[in-house]
């Protein structure tokens, strides 16, 4: 039987629930995420956890949280440095925004809270494809920010230095005035040395105009239908939809009182975590 993993995770709004400064409020989140991770495993020696964070700002001016703002990601890569310092893995938001529209506000907030996580090294990153605070979703800025992730990880990976990739060898050979595009070295490396989008368009002017002038957005949008078009679900096998579905219909036909009886604190059955 597979182990149960805990996502143990803490959320502090600053200025809100959290102390205003960002080392304060990580303080604050440390101790609290510590609190859960030490409470597990009393109940659960050993059980595996995720040290987790969704902490940000708040909009001083209204008080609702700006999960897009930059101190967002600059809080995730705080806290992977923490959960390194731990040895555990981390979960972090990233790729978020308070823009309610797929717009360049967008584009600039998922880029600043998810490259900094990234580059952090936060192991498991949430909230693709989300607007207005992660409240909302769409189709387009999921694929783009599959794009997006990519670019990231590319920024990640740096430069590799070695005889192979500095090529002096093939420098000279080619030498001035020469070009590298007909060379095996430049077959063999461009498809792992450069991240290659499928979205971003990168056409001459003309030639983006010649096939529609369409965006990033436009290209993202189609690449969405045609894949919720072409998809096929994985189907269940008759018997075990079957069950699923005799189980779902018993707990419709339970009362809501039967519910709320499990919270009685004498019913609870704390070793089960």
């Amino acid at each position: 039987m597979p182990k149960k993993r805990t996502h143990t995770f803490a959320f502090a709004g600053k200025g809100g629930s959290g102390k205003t400064t960002l080392a304060g409020l990580l303080a604050q989140q440390n101790a609290n995420i510590l609190a859960h991770i030490t409470l597990a495993q009393i109940f659960r020696p050993g059980i595996p956890v995720l040290y987790g964070t969704v902490s940000t700002v708040a909009n001083m001016r209204l008080g609702n949280v700006a999960l897009g703002s930059v101190e967002t990601g600059l809080i995730s890569a705080a806290s992977a440095q923490l959960a390194r310092h731990y040895c555990l893995p981390i979960r972090s938001v990233g790729g978020t925004t308070d823009s309610k529209l797929e717009d360049v506000q967008a584009g600039i907030e998922r880029t600043t809270t998810l490259v900094q996580a990234v580059l952090a090294g936060v192991d498991f990153i949430t909230c693709a494809g989300t607007l207005d605070g992660s409240m909302m979703e769409s189709d387009a800025l999921l694929v783009l920010d599959d794009e997006l992730c990519g670019a990231a990880l590319r920024m990640a990976r740096g430069i590799e230095v070695n005889e192979d990739t500095l090529a002096v060898d093939l420098i000279r050979e080619v030498g001035p005035g020469g070009h590298y595009l007909a060379e095996t070295h430049t077959v063999n490396h461009f498809r792992k040395e450069h991240f290659i989008p499928r979205l971003m368009v990168r056409d001459p002017y003309d030639a983006w105009v010649d096939g529609g002038s369409k965006s990033a957005l436009d290209l993202a949008k189609e690449r969405a239908n045609k894949i919720l078009a072409e998809h096929q679900p994985r189907q269940l096998e008759k018997a075990v939809s079957d069950e699923l579905e005799k189980y779902r219909q018993m707990v419709a036909e339970r009362p809501i009182e039967e519910f709320y009886a499990y919270e009685d604190e004498a019913r609870q059955d704390f070793r089960a975590l």
